[in-house]
């Protein structure tokens, strides 16, 4: 599999923030606020088109030439790019056994409420991380 792509990408900017549509995946488009943000969510689609076609097997389209993008006014046509051991990596969530010790009295607690201890444990680390859910 192949581990660095670049690939065109359109901002167009509205009132709000940005339309960000995809020359090489013309199906495919999404909105930021930001350009930051746009470019952010530019690789987030990017990576997921690529690994939908390499899940199935599917060749990824070669990039477009900036000449072969069509750019109104309003547009401006930034390059991409994605390393994808990286987007591999975050997109495959694969779970681990972790042994922990709790007051057997809180044990006894959490069963009678048919509390999921691994829910819990993950929900609890994400929020001590700071990592925030979409």
């Amino acid at each position: 599999m192949k581990e660095n792509y670049i690939y065109p990408v359109v901002l167009h900017k509205e009132e709000d923030g940005y339309l960000i549509t995809f020359p090489d995946f013309p199906d495919q488009m999404t909105e930021a606020e930001t350009e930051e943000e746009a470019v952010k969510a530019a690789q987030e689609v990017l990576a997921l088109c690529i690994s939908q076609n390499e899940d199935m097997g599917k060749e990824n389209p070669k990039a477009k030439s900036q000449e072969e993008i069509t750019l109104d006014k309003n547009s401006k046509l930034v390059y991409v790019h994605l390393w994808m051991p990286y987007f591999r990596k975050i997109e495959k969530v694969v779970y681990v056994k972790k042994t922990l010790t709790i007051p057997k009295w809180l044990d006894e607690m959490a069963k009678v409420k048919k509390i999921n201890f691994s829910a819990v444990l993950v929900k609890g680390l994400k929020k001590e991380l700071g990592i925030i859910e979409k």
